[in-house]
């Protein structure tokens, strides 16, 4: 099966948000913050302060790490990522390939893969993926066909391991 898109900007930003929305790490990360804020609240000051203040530095640090990755995303060379692209599942290995490069990702080294937001995503390691549209596909019924072929690679190879 074959599928060809062009990735943008708005793909790349929507799967950077969604995934750092999502990462327990960083969750935990602001928590720290937020015991700080506690740890070093004037004992005087009212416990209905402290938490709001907690809240507030909790919820403005999302915002400046959002703010700071839209614009992380629009100033890097991303012209290797934002461009048309075609991935086709082989017998063997993930294809995927764009005017910049081609790559083979073997089933089993594919970590996994999940839809999300309008996206497919297909981790080819921890920390790097294959974003693809759902605009990519011509109907839902092609996008579902795709997505079940995909998962029976996966789950053919991790049977055979």
């Amino acid at each position: 099966m074959r599928v060809e898109f062009e990735l943008k900007f708005r793909d790349h930003l929507i799967f950077n948000i969604a995934h750092q929305l999502r990462s327990v790490m960083l969750h935990l990360f602001y928590a720290f913050g937020l015991l700080l804020i506690f740890l070093f609240a004037d004992d005087e000051e009212d416990i209905l302060v402290t938490s709001l203040t907690a809240v507030f530095a909790y919820l403005a640090s999302w915002l400046i790490q959002l703010i700071f990755l839209a614009a992380y995303l629009r100033v890097g060379n991303n012209r290797t990522m934002l461009t048309h692209k075609v991935v086709e599942l082989h017998h063997d290995a993930l294809y995927e390939e764009s005017r910049f490069a081609r790559s083979y990702h073997f089933w089993p080294g594919i970590q996994k893969a999940a839809r999300r937001h309008g996206y497919m995503v297909i981790y080819t390691t921890s920390l790097t993926a294959i974003v693809i549209p759902k605009r990519a596909f011509q109907s839902e019924s092609e996008h579902d066909k795709f997505w079940m072929a995909l998962n029976r690679k996966l789950v053919h190879e991790t049977d055979a391991q």
